[in-house]
């Protein structure tokens, strides 16, 4: 059936229903409602294919005013033109279906060159409306929505207004779960929330995009706007709640220059609703000068990474980490450092995080697994036997199909023994989509690799990802302490861990140690390994090929 081709014709009377039909027939498909209730179930399930409403006004369990009043509540409905059929000459009537949103009349003399012009010119007016509304919502669709605010910003210039981006978390996720069709739904469902409560209140909105909503409303207060959106976020959540929990996030910008462009508006929107993603406390965020300087300097980043890469500005350093007992050095783990043609360092805190948000740290992993492997094959080819460095490996590399083939092949690559290269893998990572993460780890042991949990004790699953997945090593997160004093309940803390850690035969090695107490108190504990400013702080490759060799630093070394 070809998508809006159909015409309802909802009458009682199945006389009418049949001339109608043979009126028609010829170039549309014909659906048939004997009352308004089962109209409306039609629409509900079939609206796509809708072009055009015949409605009778007087029918049993539901008439047609009844009809018009449901669909102006449905703003996914607002583009289907509705047409009555009456054999009424009251004005009152006629008033009252006009209000309700008919859009033309049909008398029941059914005149069939009448009523064949009159459909079709209601689908012809039609056609140019839909360029202006979401098919799906019924409301605006973008580009309607951004001239009609461009409108709205002209006439009334010397108003302040507030631009709301509004959207579902985890929208995919419902998709993928639920289907479509349920998506649709809640999309649906939103788009008439915002109708209703934008309902009697100056301004405009409109769908974007997938679960994408903005509104444009003249500003007075940021509670006003709190309060519209808190509203918003209770209705969205009561929605389906039994079935699965929704969470929401909006970015507001107070627009600063009526002038401004629209699109360049609803971008300082974006980045505001961007500080609420994966924050569960925070659902919406007001745009700030900072946001916009902090995304300009995470897309500066993303335009050179490529070409860092190519040009091996990216540097590997080593921090080592000590044997606690004689306090030498005992391998190291493997960071990096961004240092630009001119010389300047970009911190690790500014790219990493963008490189695990667009995937580039995919590539950077393995970069700086290729630069510590070809290491420990330089080690081994001047007949040194290299203690084990380890390397960190971020969630989205698991997740790649070709991980383990990877880190295999660079294995093969350089001709060394999986000893010499530790994986690292963080706390975190095991808090979702834990089945993947545990088939790796075991994939990875059968190859020979060691195991090091990262950060343990920095989240909530420490424990139950020891009971479940067999790693080797664990690292513990020096957070447990505040700077400068080693509180009873922290020391017994970390005694508890290394004690189980013993039970369990996991060596221990304490990360972020800088103070003398904390060696010393780890000492007693009886913790393996300490790795921190204490000892030593990252350092390049030389630098520490001088130190395990028990040479003397260079002045340019660390």
């Amino acid at each position: 059936m070809k998508r809006n081709n159909s015409i309802l014709l909802v009458d009682d009377s199945r006389l009418n229903r049949l001339t109608l039909s043979d009126i028609l027939r010829e170039g549309y498909q014909i659906i048939e409602a004997e009352n308004g209730k089962i109209a409306l179930e039609i629409l509900a399930e079939r609206r796509s294919e809708i072009a055009v409403v015949i409605l009778d006004l007087v029918m049993p369990v539901m008439d047609g005013f009844d009809v018009m009043e449901e669909v102006a509540r449905h703003p996914e409905y607002k583009y289907i033109p509705i047409i009555v059929a009456t054999t009424d000459d009251d004005v009152e009537n006629e008033k009252r279906c006009l209000e309700l949103g008919a859009w033309d009349f049909i008398p029941k003399s059914f005149r069939p060159e009448i009523i064949r012009f009159r459909v079709m010119n209601a689908i012809s007016k039609n056609k140019m409306r839909l360029l202006e509304y979401d098919t799906l919502t019924g409301i605006y669709n973008q580009q309607r929505f951004y001239q009609a605010t461009r409108d709205m910003l002209d006439e009334t210039k010397e108003l302040k207004f507030a631009f709301i981006h509004f959207d579902i978390e985890c929208f995919k996720m419902i998709n993928a779960f639920y289907g479509v069709k349920t998506g649709d739904k809640l999309i649906c469902y939103v788009a008439s929330q915002i109708h209703d409560i934008m309902k009697g209140r100056e301004g405009t909105f409109g769908r974007i995009n997938g679960d994408i909503f903005c509104i444009c409303i003249p500003f007075e207060s940021v509670q006003e706007i709190a309060d519209i959106l808190e509203e918003l976020k209770r209705r969205v959540r009561e929605y389906a709640a039994d079935i699965y929990h929704i969470n929401t996030a909006a970015g507001i910008y107070i627009i600063e220059d009526n002038d401004m462009d629209v699109s360049v508006i609803y971008d300082k929107s974006c980045i505001a609703a961007k500080q609420c993603k994966g924050h569960y406390m925070v659902s919406q965020a007001l745009y700030t000068k900072e946001m916009g300087e902090k995304l300009e300097r995470e897309q500066r980043i993303v335009s050179e990474m490529d070409r860092a890469l190519e040009q091996e500005e990216f540097l590997i350093y080593f921090q080592p980490k000590y044997e606690l007992k004689e306090y030498r050095p005992n391998g190291a783990e493997a960071l990096v450092r961004w240092r630009k043609p001119d010389g300047t360092l970009v911190s690790p805190g500014e790219f990493i995080p963008v490189f695990e948000q667009n995937g580039f740290i995919t590539k950077l992993d393995y970069y700086v697994w290729d630069k510590v492997c070809q290491f420990i094959r330089q080690e081994l080819d001047e007949g040194r036997e290299p203690e084990p460095i380890s390397v960190n490996v971020s969630r989205m590399n698991l997740y790649q199909p070709h991980f383990l083939e990877s880190i295999s092949n660079l294995i093969k690559k350089y001709d060394i023994s999986p000893k010499y290269l530790y994986l690292e893998l963080t706390e975190s990572m095991f808090s979702d989509s834990a089945h993947v993460i545990y088939d790796s780890v075991a994939n990875l042991h059968k190859m020979g690799f060691t195991i090091l949990m990262d950060d343990f004790g920095s989240g909530y699953s420490s424990l139950n990802v020891l009971k479940d997945v067999d790693l080797d090593v664990i690292k513990l997160d020096m957070k447990f302490f505040s700077k400068g004093s080693s509180t009873l309940k922290g020391e017994k803390i970390v005694e508890s861990v290394i004690r189980m850690a013993d039970s369990l035969k996991m060596p221990v090695i304490a990360e972020g140690v800088e103070e003398k107490h904390q060696v010393e108190m780890l000492s007693v504990l009886g913790c393996n390994y300490i790795q921190g400013y204490y000892f030593a702080k990252p350092m390049p490759m030389d630098a520490y090929r001088r130190l395990v060799r028990g040479l003397p630093q260079k002045k340019t070394d660390g």
